[in-house]
């Protein structure tokens, strides 16, 4: 028999990055370690995306799509069958067949699947925060929590979150006055629980982004009985893309030769798409979205920012697609008046009483003033805090641990998903999820999370040692 000492394999976060790797890690053959899931949340799987209970928030994509299994790709779908939960909601159906449940429901299916390796005890969920994290002289890892609990680990796996977004500089000075309580009303995360409660029905509302947040928050407050006038802006007045009508297959070939120039991905896409006017678009960037990695590969640190400046909001409007009944919503309030969506930009707000007085720039050069009694933040996560968004984060940062990728997008990290400072990489400290996606590329998408969970726990599992233990070390 071994005497190795046990390994710990300590994941921080339990959305569905972390779930993923965790249920990917258990799974297959039994190996000799045990996995603990630091996750405040009472459940494991929801996360930020899967937590929401407003039934509006759907997921984005059919559910046929969506899947912890990367080998049995319609496991959501048959999960929904089994448990009948497809039956509880008459909205998730489309005409074409296709399931959109609400998102809340894809956090349940995920703990389903987690539940078994809970209760056998191959899986402890720690439910409070990771407040520092550091490596000691032996190689091991010893994370401390806000419960007090202090745990030793042999690997450690970050799969937190994004930052919540950040509001815009324009707002600095009334931030740390204002917030989704007081009048006027200023929300930066509408994800948080109850985010939109205290927004009136009267409420004129400038929303700030115009993507599928925006799209959601449009919705949570149709549902709330909302009748006052929104106006949502972003630089480009641009909303999220619908799905194809009719049924597509991903096609076409992005990758031959793989062009190192961004100019020349947009060149390609573009021929391929206005060569095949009887295919749908969606057709050809499912296979973009594909070979994303691939083509990231490509491109060197210069193109890769020229293409995060210049397409970056291009691809998201048309990579994130929204479902049917939000956009269905979304466009009721536009055919009602309610909603309108602008390319402008915040150049000035003021507080005047209870309201905000707020000047905006068009696109065109023309500005204006609008009075409104609440701003919403939906512009994304706010990529720029990431060292700072957590206190184990800052901790791992402070002693050189972690850095961020050059493209600004997460973590930097090698090409097996390991933390990487400089050229040095860490081979006991790892990044799951969308965090590591200024590696990868394409990260976002709920089946690339899955494709790199699992290969992320290969590498794992392969360098885990021979005894099996029988719990985490608790120190103190």
């Amino acid at each position: 028999m071994s005497t190795q000492p046990p390994n710990i394999i300590a994941i921080i976060g339990g959305g569905f990055s972390g779930a993923a790797l965790a249920w990917h890690l258990l799974k297959g053959p039994p190996v000799p370690l045990t996995v603990l899931v630091f996750e405040p949340r009472s459940v494991l799987g929801s996360g930020v995306a899967y937590s929401a209970t407003d039934p509006n928030h759907r997921i984005n994509v059919p559910a046929s799509r969506m899947s912890i299994d990367t080998a049995h790709p319609l496991d959501f779908l048959e999960w929904l069958e089994e448990t009948g939960t497809n039956h509880q909601d008459d909205g998730a159906r489309q005409p074409d067949g296709h399931l959109y449940p609400a998102r809340k429901v894809f956090g349940q299916y995920v703990a389903a699947r987690l539940a078994p390796l809970l209760e056998a005890h191959l899986l402890r969920h720690i439910p409070s925060l990771v407040t520092a994290a550091r490596k000691v002289s032996t190689g091991k890892w010893i994370l401390e929590t806000q419960g007090g609990d202090v745990f030793e680990a042999d690997t450690v796996v970050i799969a937190t979150s994004h930052p919540a977004p950040q509001l815009p500089r324009q707002f600095a000075a009334l931030g740390a006055f204002l917030s989704a309580e007081t009048r006027p009303v200023l929300i930066n995360d509408p994800w948080k629980p109850d985010g939109l409660s205290t927004v009136k029905p009267d409420d004129r509302v400038l929303i700030i982004g115009t993507g599928l947040s925006m799209a959601d928050t449009v919705a949570s407050l149709a549902a709330q009985g909302h009748r006052a006038p929104i106006l949502a802006i972003s630089r480009r007045g641009q909303r999220s893309k619908s799905h194809s009508r009719t049924p597509v297959t991903a096609t076409g070939d992005f990758l031959s030769p793989p062009a190192s120039r961004t100019r020349d991905v947009l060149q390609r896409i573009r021929k391929i798409i206005a060569d095949n006017p009887d295919t749908p678009w969606q057709a050809f960037l499912d296979r973009v979205r594909e070979q994303g990695p691939q083509i990231w590969s490509s491109l060197d640190q210069t193109e890769r920012r020229r293409l995060i400046r210049h397409l970056r909001p291009f691809w998201d409007t048309h990579r994130f697609r929204i479902s049917p009944q939000t956009e269905n919503i979304v466009n009721k309030a536009l055919q009602a008046g309610i909603l309108q969506i602008k390319a402008a930009r915040v150049i000035k707000v003021e507080k005047e009483g209870k309201t905000f007085k707020v000047t905006l720039r068009h696109r065109n050069g023309h500005t204006d003033d609008q009075v409104v009694d609440a701003i919403i933040t939906t512009t994304g996560p706010a990529h720029v805090n990431i060292l700072h968004s957590q206190p184990f984060l800052k901790s791992l940062a402070a002693e050189g641990h972690i850095e961020m990728d050059h493209s600004d997008l997460g973590l930097h990290v090698s090409a097996e998903g390991n933390a990487q400072v400089g050229p040095k990489k860490d081979p006991s400290l790892f990044v799951a999820g969308p965090l590591a996606r200024g590696r990868f590329g394409e990260l976002m998408g709920l089946p690339e999370v899955t494709l790199y969970a699992e290969k992320l726990a290969n590498t794992i599992r392969a360098q885990t040692a021979m005894t099996v233990p029988e719990n985490a070390t608790l120190i103190s």
